[in-house]
C-alpha cells in the first residue's frame, strides 16, 4: 500500500519593508528563506539596489508618502508591512499611510516612547486609534536582541508566527491614546 504525503505549504505573503537600511537588509534575507515575498521600499536609490536586496522581486524608490498612498490599495491581507526607515518623519508618514490598509500586519520598529509619540500625532491627524491598535509596535518578539541579525531574527520569528498561525503570543506592549 502506498501513502501520500502531505506537505503544508504556507500562504505566499508579500512583505513590504519600508525602508532600506541595514535592519531592512537583514530581515528580507531571512524572510526570503521562510518564502516570504520580498519588496522593499526607500526614498534613496542605493538603498534598494539589487546588490543589497538581492531576492526582493520589486524594488521601489520614491518619496515615502507618495508611493505608499499609490501603492495602498493595492496592499491585501496577503501583504505584511514594516516600517523600518532612518526617521521619525519617515516612520509616521508610513505608518500614516499603511495603518488603514487591509495589511495582513503592519510593523513598526522603535522605541515606546518613540511609537507612543507617532501614535498620538497620527490620532491628531485623524487616524482612527483601532486603526493603530493592530499595529505591531514595537515588532519582533522580545528575545533581548542586541545585534542587527538578533534583531532581524525576532522579527521574522513574529512574521512566521502571524502567517503561520494567525497571531503573536499576547505578550505585546499595548498602547492606549492619550486622554485629551
Amino acid at each position: 500500500r502506498q501513502g501520500v504525503a502531505l506537505v503544508p505549504v504556507p500562504p505566499r505573503i508579500t512583505l513590504l519593508l519600508v525602508g532600506g537600511g541595514h535592519v531592512g537588509q537583514a530581515v528580507a534575507k531571512l524572510a526570503a528563506e521562510v518564502g516570504f515575498d520580498i519588496w522593499v521600499l526607500d526614498d534613496r536609490d542605493k538603498f534598494v539596489a539589487p546588490e543589497r536586496f538581492p531576492a526582493a522581486s520589486r524594488r521601489l524608490v520614491g518619496d515615502i508618502g507618495t508611493t505608499l498612498r499609490d501603492l495602498a490599495p493595492q496592499l491585501s491581507p496577503h501583504a505584511f508591512a514594516l516600517i523600518l526607515t532612518r526617521g521619525h518623519n519617515h516612520d509616521e508618514e508610513a505608518l500614516y499611510h499603511l495603518a488603514r490598509t487591509a495589511c495582513g500586519y503592519v510593523g513598526m520598529i522603535g522605541s515606546k516612547r518613540k511609537i507612543r509619540m507617532i501614535f498620538d500625532d497620527l490620532v491628531a491627524k485623524g487616524i482612527p486609534a483601532d486603526a493603530l491598535e493592530r499595529v505591531h509596535a514595537p515588532l519582533g518578539y522580545n528575545i533581548g536582541s542586541q545585534t542587527v541579525p538578533e534583531i532581524a531574527v525576532s522579527i521574522v520569528a513574529e512574521l512566521i508566527s502571524c502567517r503561520n498561525v494567525g497571531g503573536t503570543d499576547g505578550a505585546r506592549w499595548s498602547w492606549t491614546p492619550a486622554r485629551t
